[in-house]
């Protein structure tokens, strides 16, 4: 299995030291860390699965998007990068508005945060891997149906054309 590619997007950089660092206690992440929401942007063709976004991104420059920005950038450059709103905003509205525009979950820096991204992380390979399992039964079912057409209009044909008939039993 490959290594899972997670970036960190978050100006507070001890914070996304501890959160690189418990992440990597019992897993093999490749984690890739950044300071501004831009750095994230010019940094997707990396392909990352997960992105752990900081809301508020208050950097000293004052052009610098903000976290809700990154987040719409993020999910029209790469829909199926999984984005988690990692933030201090303890604001029903601010979380409703991220889930809205594509954010997986949202979780608040708090004493459970770290956990809840361990288990976040874990729901996401999850859900990845379901998906991944559903379009393999999908093409399955379908080479069956073709097996099944293909194997009814032979029959026809080999009954339209007498090679096999209705009638049971041997013919005396």
């Amino acid at each position: 299995m490959k290594d899972v590619n997670i970036f960190i997007v978050d100006d507070d950089k001890m914070q996304c030291e501890l959160l690189k660092d418990y992440l990597l206690k019992n897993h093999n992440y490749k984690i890739d860390i950044f300071n501004t929401g831009e750095d994230c942007l010019n940094n997707l063709d990396k392909d990352p699965e997960i992105i752990f976004l900081d809301y508020t991104l208050s950097t000293e420059n004052k052009n610098a998007k903000n976290g809700m920005e990154i987040l719409r950038a993020i999910k029209n450059r790469l829909p199926s990068a999984e984005v988690v709103m990692f933030t201090a905003q303890d604001k029903i509205e601010i979380a409703i508005d991220t889930l809205t525009h594509g954010a997986f979950d949202y979780i608040i820096k708090n004493e459970s945060a770290f956990h809840r991204a361990d288990n976040v992380v874990k729901n996401i390979l999850k859900k990845h891997k379901l998906e991944k399992d559903n379009k393999f039964y999908k093409r399955l079912l379908l080479v069956f149906g073709i097996i099944i057409g293909i194997v009814t209009v032979v029959a026809f044909t080999l009954y339209q054309t007498g090679h096999i008939t209705d009638n049971v039993g041997p013919q005396f």
